[in-house]
């Protein structure tokens, strides 16, 4: 075979020489003997093969030399139309395989651009012979493979001109011209013979012709773009009841009324369109020019008008999304990409295209897991489950998902899903979000599939979620509004204005940061003002960043009711939808004395495009409403909301008892103690003056005025609950603090409710907090009956015992916090070196004990079975020592065993009728530590408070079993320590033994 090739290659080497005079015969010759045989050998060679590129040598150089005759003379060779039939199939999979195979090099670009133009050629004979031959009866096959043959010689990287050099391209065209446009318009020529077969072609040769549309040569699309009104015009023409297919050799009979749609032609475009887009065909300039022509073709057709008006906006928007789509999705910037999924995917929504919804639902949850936006992706994931439902119905391929392949019905998909949303929102810390989700599927498996071993699962996850809510620290987010002014942004952002929402501990000096390296030539703007007109339209880049506060929007179930904080915290700053910001500013020269009466504020409420958090974590801004709030209105919010949050902290305490202190220490001492603002004494100045009530008689102002002072008396009683809880949680350390605040807050009283009267506070926050600081009594009265008034101003009603015993375990502790627990609360508590716990038992109860644990909180101290007609109270507080702690080893050598001062009677507490009394002292209680004489401790401390504080330690160790007694009693230990003599005088250390010397002392 490798002879034959090199035989005929000389022969037509020789044939092709001018010198030898006319070769039309010798040709003819060659191609009536040896032509067909060539091609059907090419189509027979593997790709790779040795003899290929000879074997296409012989047959390029047989196309090549053939002329109009020769092609004429072949064609009417064939006796029988079928063998016919057969060379046209195989000439143009011969097209097709050159095309796909690049049997040359790709540097051989003389080689294959001449072997293009010889295709060219023959594509033009064979179309002739297709439309004369094959046109009627009609030959769909032929038909179809030529268009997909033409279409992919079109599309070849070789003729690709845009890619190449400026030179080489003029070399190109001015020697073989731009065989793409010649190539299209023979395509378009041929569609136009196709008569009524066109509907056969549609929608299958839509994805083809667009493809060959998308080739940027403003000739070519402007030939070619007219096909697609064409194939719009067959469909709405066709039969109602016609079905197109590729295997469809029926005529086009009319078997009812027209269709009146092009319904599958739009959905085939639109899929289309996605897939090339994306892939890298089309431009901006391809989008004008579609929107032109086709809006011209419509505008012209008086039945299709309406209906083709929509289908070319439609696809003009998809064309804008997905051409901004695809300039950012090789950027590292995935927020750019994440915003322009979401345009595309609202885009499919709303044109209910859901099988493209969900493909970009898919990679927009994907997105956001590689940004750790746990609670994004579970909101993306969400709109997928809203087109599922709760049943076994099949699951149509439109709704799919490829990440469950093996989910088969409605209901399976909605379950992974629902359980994938779940654990996101949990990774999220938006644990409320997920509440509903637990309960759908806890009434699936209850009630449905009584799948109780998912139910039993879900019911422990429910527990978690409302175990975290509660318990769980979480970071609020802060928002902020993001102006991108200027032409040179992209154009989803360009002249728009956006709210972000904050990462965790993200301020706005780290989010304007953040802002600045995504868009590193855009300048920062330095006031709110609004840009003008040379901002906006310059080709520059603009930012303008500023924090705006979230409207919180209550629920309609939480009216009227007493809301635990730690509830209410979520909803400040998630499903939000509402914003503000506020820039003030003065329409007069600003009064030195006071600035409040001249302060004016500008508000603005900015609504935002769907609330947060969602599928991303910013929207554009739907809405903004600017306002401006006068001076005096401005007090009067100032007011309320300083007012709100003192009624908040407050709340919140009476809620939660071991909520720190330290934040409502700060919100008082802002308000009592205003050094710096000056407090309410500047809207006296401002607003109670008689010049300012003159020049304000309007009845909004007069009112604003009364609210004003109503608002200045109603903080009174806040501050005063306020501080009551202060009182029983602060810190010794902090007294002086505190009795700071006490001083500042008794001169305002007594000024405000003199000129504004004496307001009584909301019943929400009345009532002191469960928590009740006990007081330590002092060392030498603590055990009168001098001291019993004390101890009732502080929560604890003292009650003796019939014996008349005393408790003797209450004066070891210096202080701690009593919590109300339930009746019926059988908990062990946990014993620790700095956490008390005290349990006892009463005995019998009277009228009078009850109600002073009624009304007061007692504490009520078991060993045994609590009394089921009162509360189990558990005492917990801190213990702070007096003096530096000791090593173990320390205490162990110099204390005694606490078995030793064990009573024999059980002990009690304050509270019960079985009570220890408090008027004398056991004779084995053990007396105090004497405290170390340091010279700080010992000119501030008094030998009360040594006394309560070595109680106190004494109190802290950790009670020993008989076993560990008999063990420890083996143990060296030193003597008791005496008891305290009564001149108040702490009996002083037994001096300890230095083991270092004794040791190396010489014996006797």
């Amino acid at each position: 075979m490798e002879l034959c090739v090199e035989i005929i290659s000389d022969i037509l080497e020789v044939l092709h020489n001018q010198r030898v005079g006319t070769t039309c015969e010798d040709i003819s010759v060659i191609t009536l003997s040896i032509f067909r045989t060539v091609i059907q050998t090419f189509i027979k060679k593997d790709k790779g093969d040795p003899l290929e590129a000879g074997i296409v040598s012989v047959m390029i150089s047989i196309f090549r030399q053939m002329e109009a005759c020769h092609y004429t003379e072949y064609i009417d060779s064939f006796t029988a139309k079928s063998d016919l039939f057969d060379f046209v199939i195989e000439i143009l999979m011969v097209f097709s395989d050159l095309v796909a195979r690049e049997v040359f090099p790709r540097d051989w670009n003389e080689m294959i651009m001449l072997q293009n133009s010889i295709i060219l050629k023959a594509i033009r004979h064979i179309s002739h012979t297709i439309r004369d031959k094959f046109s009627n009866p009609f030959e769909y096959q032929v038909w179809n493979n030529f268009f997909h043959g033409a279409i992919k010689f079109l599309t070849q990287k070789a003729l690709q001109l845009e890619n190449f050099t400026e030179n080489k391209r003029k070399k190109i065209i001015s020697r073989y011209k731009d065989m793409r446009r010649e190539t299209g318009f023979e395509i378009r020529a041929m569609w136009f013979n196709l008569g009524q077969n066109k509907i056969r072609f549609v929608p299958g040769m839509i994805g083809p012709f667009l493809e060959m549309t998308l080739i940027p040569e403003r000739d070519l699309r402007r030939a070619t773009i007219p096909i697609f009104f064409d194939m719009m015009q067959c469909e709405f023409y066709s039969p109602k009841y016609y079905i197109p297919g590729y295997d469809n050799h029926r005529t086009n009979t009319v078997y009812g009324s027209i269709r009146g749609n092009f319904n599958e032609f739009e959905h085939e475009m639109i899929t289309q369109l996605d897939a090339l887009i994306e892939g890298g065909r089309g431009d901006e300039e391809y989008k004008n020019l579609f929107y032109e022509i086709m809006s011209q073709h419509c505008e012209s057709h008086a039945t299709m008008k309406e209906q083709g008006m929509r289908f070319v906006t439609v696809v003009t928007h998809l064309m804008e999304y997905l051409l901004e789509y695809r300039s950012i999705v090789q950027e590292e910037n995935k927020e750019n990409r994440m915003s322009c999924t979401v345009n595309l995917l609202e885009f499919y929504n709303e044109i209910n295209r859901k099988e493209m919804y969900i493909r970009y639902l898919n990679k927009l949850c994907d997105l956001h897991l590689e940004c750790q936006n746990y609670t994004e992706a579970a909101f993306a994931l969400q709109l997928h489950t809203k087109l599922l439902k709760w049943s076994n119905d099949p699951l149509p391929q439109l709704l799919r998902n490829e990440k469950y392949p093996k989910c088969e019905t409605h209901r399976s998909l909605k379950v992974q899903l629902y359980d994938d949303i779940i654990n996101y929102f949990d990774k999220g810390k938006m644990w409320e979000a997920s509440l509903s989700l637990c309960k759908e599927l806890i009434h699936l498996h209850d009630s449905e599939t009584y799948d109780y071993n998912a139910l039993a699962e879900l019911l422990q996850k429910q527990a978690n979620v409302y175990d975290n809510i509660m318990k769980q620290m979480r970071p609020e987010p802060e928002y902020f509004r993001v102006g991108f002014y200027g032409k040179g942004f992209p154009a989803f952002v360009q002249n728009k204005v956006f709210v972000y929402r904050g990462k965790e501990y993200e301020r706005l000096d780290e989010f304007s940061g953040r802002m600045q390296n995504v868009f590193p030539k855009a300048q920062l703007m330095t006031k709110l003002t609004p840009p003008g007109d040379e901002i906006m339209k310059s080709t520059n880049q603009y930012l303008q960043i500023n924090k705006v506060d979230p409207l919180m929007e209550l629920k309609p179930e939480f009216a009227n009711r007493t809301i635990h904080h730690q509830i209410l915290k979520y909803y400040k700053v998630n499903e939000v939808q509402r914003f503000s910001f506020s820039r003030p500013f003065r329409k007069k020269e600003s009064d030195s004395e006071n600035e409040f009466a001249n302060l004016w504020v500008e508000r603005t409420v900015l609504t935002t495009h769907q609330p947060f958090p969602g599928i991303l974590r910013w929207f554009p801004v739907k809405l903004s409403d600017t306002f401006e709030i006068t001076p005096l209105e401005n007090a009067v919010e100032t007011m309320e909301l300083t007012n709100a949050k003192l009624k908040e902290a407050n709340v919140a305490h009476k809620m939660d008892a071991h909520l720190s202190v330290n934040h409502l220490g700060m919100l008082l001492n802002g308000v009592v103690d205003a050094a710096v603002m000056g407090g309410i004494a500047n809207y006296e100045k401002a607003f109670f003056s008689e010049d300012f009530a003159a020049a304000n008689t309007s009845e909004k102002d007069q009112a604003n005025l009364q609210k004003l002072k109503n608002l200045i008396a109603e903080q009174i009683p806040l501050l005063e609950v306020g501080i009551r809880i202060h009182k029983l949680k602060v810190h010794e350390t902090l007294k002086p603090f505190h009795d700071r605040l006490e001083e500042c807050f008794s001169r305002m009283k007594s000024a405000v409710e003199t000129k504004y009267g004496i307001k009584s506070p909301e019943p929400e926050v009345i009532s002191i907090p469960s928590v009740r600081r006990i007081q330590t009594l002092p060392a030498e009265s603590s055990h009168s009956t001098k001291s019993l008034p004390d101890l009732k101003n502080v929560g604890i009603e003292p009650n003796a015992t019939p014996n008349g015993t005393k408790n003797s375990t209450a004066n070891r502790v210096q202080s701690v916090f009593v919590k109300p627990l339930a009746a019926n609360a059988s908990k062990t508590l946990k014993k620790s070196r700095e956490t008390l716990t005290l349990r006892r038992t009463s005995t019998s109860s009277t009228t009078a004990s009850q109600e002073s644990v009624a009304t007061t909180h007692q504490t009520v101290w078991y060993d045994g079975k609590p009394d089921p007609g009162q509360p189990i109270i558990e005492l917990k507080e801190q213990l702070i020592s007096q003096r530096p702690r000791r090593s173990e080893c320390e205490k162990r050598l110099s204390r005694p065993m606490s078995g030793v001062f064990r009573s024999s009677t059980p002990p009690t507490t304050p509270g019960g009728a079985s009570s220890q009394s408090l008027n004398s002292l056991d004779e084995d209680i053990p007396p105090p530590l004497p405290q170390k004489q340091n010279v700080v401790e010992a000119s501030n401390s008094s030998p009360e408070i040594a006394a309560a504080a070595s109680a106190a330690v004494i109190s802290t160790l950790p009670r020993r079993t008989s076993s560990n007694t008999n063990a420890l009693t083996r143990a060296k230990s030193k003597p008791l320590p005496p008891l305290p003599v009564k001149d108040k005088t702490p009996p002083a250390v037994p001096k300890k033994p230095n083991r270092l010397q004794s040791d190396n002392k010489p014996a006797n």
